[in-house]
């Protein structure tokens, strides 16, 4: 662990939090990758109007190129504790933010093919994974916050086992979201009749089949990382993997980017386009949209007071 007042001309390396020079091309690439991404990202979200997704999504990628940023600052200064929990605290918990806006898509796409087809409510969906990631942020942010606050390597490696108990819910969201996407995919297949007429459109064109392969690989590649995460931190941070730079930048890194690739390249934005405001779900006890997207709907119909039909959810099966 770091000595204070360390140098790398007084200690060796083996002193300080990372115990190799974090790869300055490589962590600027990274930088360099993520920040390209943010402009796309706005452009999409102000145009569709799709702000809670886009503000989740271009956090995360903030948080990235933070987190890479303080990779750098410790490759001059590896026994920095500030670098270091730079590194730590934004590359861990900016991925969550990405989890929670891929989320976001899950209750949309049901409402694309039909509310009564579903297990559950559009807005259960939001419910549980808003939940499970609010949960993991604030365990998180607790870890970081206590490794952040002491000087004593007890209490950091007490800070990091909460971190790991963050990343653990992050784990079980994932794999619950896998459970509840797969049964609604099988629905989806088995009821086709029971389909909403209203996005037909929508959910036969390629590009939406696509997009939900997208999706299925971005979730993928989010748990991957954390699972790697969650082995990386248990071990502490003089463990094996703590201290492989090649093992990070791949299983970390990679993974995250190139999930970032996806989502703006697949971004719901541009797939769902003007579709995207007609497929909000009631919040309250109504079964009816909110007036915005009825007027939405209205307007591209030409009547901005006709009740229309599909406005209701049918009753379940």
């Amino acid at each position: 662990m770091a000595k204070i007042k360390c140098t790398l001309d007084t200690c060796p390396l083996s002193y300080g939090y990372l115990h190799y020079r974090a790869s300055i091309p490589g962590n600027s690439f990274m930088i360099g990758a993520f920040a390209v991404l943010i402009p796309p990202a706005l452009y999409l979200g102000i145009r569709y109007k799709t702000k809670l997704y886009t503000g989740l999504f271009v956090t995360a990628l903030v948080g990235e190129i933070i987190g890479y940023v303080g990779r750098i600052l410790l490759n001059g200064d590896p026994f920095s504790k500030n670098n270091f929990l730079i590194y730590l605290i934004c590359l861990t918990l900016a991925p969550v933010l990405m989890s929670a806006a891929v989320y976001l898509t899950l209750a949309r796409i049901v409402v694309v093919y039909g509310e009564n087809i579903s297990l559950i409510r559009p807005r259960s969906y939001t419910l549980i994974f808003s939940g499970f990631d609010l949960a993991a942020l604030i365990v998180q942010a607790i870890g970081g916050s206590i490794a952040a606050e002491s000087d004593v390597s007890s209490r950091i490696w007490y800070g990091t086992h909460i971190l790991v108990a963050g990343l653990s819910i992050q784990v079980a969201s994932g794999l619950a979201f896998v459970a509840f996407s797969a049964d609604f995919a099988w629905r989806v297949k088995k009821r086709k009749d029971q389909r909403n007429t209203k996005h037909e459109k929508l959910y036969r064109s390629t590009r939406f089949k696509v997009f939900l392969c997208s999706l299925a690989l971005v979730t993928l590649l989010i748990l991957i990382r954390t699972c790697y995460r969650c082995a990386e931190l248990s071990g502490g941070f003089l463990g094996h993997l703590a201290q492989d730079q090649v093992a990070f930048m791949v299983l970390d890194g990679a993974m995250i980017l190139s999930a970032s690739i996806l989502l703006t390249i697949e971004n719901p934005a541009w797939v769902f386009g003007e579709t995207w405001p007609l497929t909000a779900y009631s919040w309250g006890c109504g079964r009816f949209k909110k007036r915005s997207d009825m007027i939405a709907l209205g307007s591209m119909r030409g009547n901005t007071s006709e009740q229309f039909e599909g406005d209701k959810t049918s009753p379940r099966p």
